[in-house]
């Protein structure tokens, strides 16, 4: 992973593992809804930028957030467009992701989405996930793949989960067949994927 040693600093331990996964999967266009101040975006752009020297793979990131308007079941993290732009021009990434402001259950709704991957982060819980499973079936069955926050039955006993009462991910895992991609921790992540079209 030729950009790995200039991954932003991160809360998410498994930043390296997202890398990978783009370098394998070689997404043309990737969907990322949360972008809150880039982080992810930008791993996802140095894949692709990796991707495009090496390779001549030519993708992009079209990465979402609501900003400073709270979404539906979100819980109070505090995006903001200017500090996602500069985080992002700072990697001269700006070829390879692109931000603007969407809602994410909008995106759900939308009839012929187009996308190879998808990776969302909207303080996910399992109604969410079964949203999203729900929304984007279509374009998994076509062979796109999703990524997404949590999974991990560490994750949905995080505070907010059970103050809330919110739809633990784990009940849902049978529905929509997500894999974890990250040990039983806080931070983990997951994917959705059609094996017939992967052997990820």
């Amino acid at each position: 992973m030729k950009y790995a040693n200039i991954l932003p600093q991160h809360k998410y331990p498994w930043l390296e593992t997202l890398y990978s996964m783009i370098l394998d999967i070689k997404p043309t266009t990737i969907i990322e809804y949360g972008t809150e101040h880039g982080g992810t975006a930008i791993v996802m752009g140095l894949a692709l930028k990796q991707l495009y020297e090496e390779e001549q793979h030519k993708g992009i990131v079209y990465t979402y957030d609501t900003f400073e308007k709270q979404s539906k079941g979100e819980i109070g993290s505090s995006p903001n467009y200017n500090s996602a732009i500069t985080n992002i021009n700072s990697y001269g990434l700006q070829e390879y992701v692109k931000v603007d402001y969407g809602d994410f259950f909008e995106f759900c709704d939308r009839p012929n989405k187009e996308f190879d991957l998808l990776y969302f982060d909207i303080d996910n819980d399992g109604e969410k996930v079964l949203e999203m499973y729900n929304g984007c079936l279509d374009n998994i069955k076509k062979g796109s793949v999703v990524i997404f926050e949590g999974g991990s039955q560490v994750r949905d006993d995080v505070e907010w989960m059970n103050s809330l009462n919110k739809v633990k991910i784990n009940s849902i895992k049978g529905e929509v067949g997500y894999q974890l991609l990250t040990p039983n921790q806080k931070y983990s992540c997951s994917i959705i994927f059609d094996s017939k079209k992967y052997s990820l």
